[in-house]
């Protein structure tokens, strides 16, 4: 194996959380690796198609993430792809989302920032110290294994790859209480007319499952809009309760999945109006997954914070104003909305490891407990969350262990909301 490369800060996973935290970190300073198994960055956005970046306002439609996210946004609305939108059942206000253009615009970011990144890389091994600090990882590439040495560690992998190659404390719930995988489909030859209503599409589903025709759709709405540039229309029907860690299972779920989005669109075909010559464009590629690792922090995020919309002036390091959306099992969606429809602090020991001095992790990985984690796992959570973990791990590498005041007051100065 090459002798081991040398990073100030190595942050795994290319999503929003990770683009944020590399990003985040190189801007305070620090020398950075970026690794990302996929071939262009993303995340969910990109490798699942999850054309939406939820979470980037509060229910009154005030921006509560800044900084990183904000400038992804702005790019955007430079190559004039950029749209907001609502939906009145849930209060919920999102930005759709064109794929090509949504890879690029990250693709920009890192490289602007001086990022060093390698895609079709894949996090395999993590070494510590006797101190239980983490000092090097394996990453596998198509060139074989390769060895990479840090001062500090951010996971954004989405699974927490990092976080189980290291050993580092996590969470895993059983899969019965995790929040269910939605696999997004992409439907072309949509009237541009057609019907894209609940009521429209429960209607749909209940006539397919009254004919027999196949197994019962469990979803029967969810959420369908048509996307920029392309017109395509995108749809979020597919679920399955999936266990992401267990490769038996999520192979099998994942081609149940497929063959969901087949059912769903012969339904559409038949009982929905300007669906008749609809076809499918895509699915996927892979499933979104909303639950499989979570962090064990310093702290943990709760419900009665999200709920009562709770600021923390002395350890917030993030904002998130998302309301609790619990996929709680297939075609079951509990939504419970946040205090003033506003929008609470997210701690900072809710994304230091309680176990591993040098390592945060961001996004999904965030720790909460099962309600909370259902409204900060968003992207807009996840770019404020990863820019708070880049900060801190280049401040740590430069021998500020934990200083939160200084944090926050570097987070500030990127233009950071905290």
């Amino acid at each position: 194996m090459p002798e081991a490369e040398h990073f100030d800060v190595l942050v795994a996973g290319g999503g929003a959380a990770g683009v944020a935290a590399a990003v985040g970190a190189r801007r305070a300073g620090a020398t950075v690796r970026l690794v990302e198994r996929y071939g262009f960055l993303g995340g969910a956005a990109t490798n699942s198609s999850v054309l939406t970046f939820c979470g980037f306002f509060d229910q009154r439609r005030n921006p509560v993430v800044a900084g990183v996210g904000a400038e992804m946004l702005e790019r955007l609305r430079r190559r004039d792809v950029y749209r907001e939108m609502s939906f009145a059942w849930t209060g919920n206000h999102f930005v759709l989302l064109d794929l090509e253009t949504t890879k690029l615009v990250y693709d920009e970011l890192v490289t602007d920032a001086g990022v060093d990144v390698r895609l079709h890389s894949t996090l395999t091994d993590a070494t510590r110290n006797g101190a239980g600090e983490i000092t090097g990882v394996t990453v596998h590439d198509r060139g074989g294994g390769r060895r990479v040495a840090a001062a500090a560690f951010v996971d954004a992998s989405g699974d927490g790859a990092l976080l189980g190659a290291s050993g580092a404390a996590a969470q895993v719930a059983p899969v019965a209480e995790r929040q269910t995988s939605s696999l997004v489909c992409r439907f072309g030859g949509v009237d541009p007319d057609a019907d894209l209503s609940r009521e429209g599409m429960r209607a749909a589903v209940a006539a397919h499952n009254a004919g027999g025709d196949g197994p019962a759709l469990a979803r029967d709405q969810g959420i369908t809009v048509r996307l920029p540039i392309t017109g395509q229309v995108l749809s979020l029907v597919v679920d399955e309760q999936l266990d992401a860690l267990d490769p038996a299972a999520f192979t099998r779920d994942e081609m149940s999945a497929r063959r969901q989005a087949w059912r769903y669109l012969d339904a559409f075909r038949k009982h929905l109006a300007g669906w008749s010559q609809a076809h499918l464009v895509e699915t996927g590629p892979q499933i979104g997954i909303r639950e499989s690792r979570r962090l064990h922090g310093r702290a943990e995020l709760t419900a009665s914070d999200v709920l009562g919309a709770r600021k923390r002036p002395e350890d917030g390091v993030a904002r998130c104003g998302w309301p609790i959306e619990d996929h709680a099992s297939p075609g079951v969606t509990r939504y419970r909305p946040i205090e003033d429809k506003g929008w609470y602090h997210i701690p900072y020991g809710a994304i230091t490891s309680s176990d591993t001095a040098n390592l945060w992790a961001a996004g999904r990985l965030t720790c909460a407990d099962r309600e909370a984690f259902a409204s900060v796992r968003v992207m807009g959570a996840a770019f404020a969350t990863g820019h708070a973990a880049g900060v801190a791990a280049a401040q740590f590498a430069r021998g500020h262990r934990h200083d939160l005041p200084a944090i926050r007051a570097e987070l500030r100065r990127q233009g950071a909301l905290v």
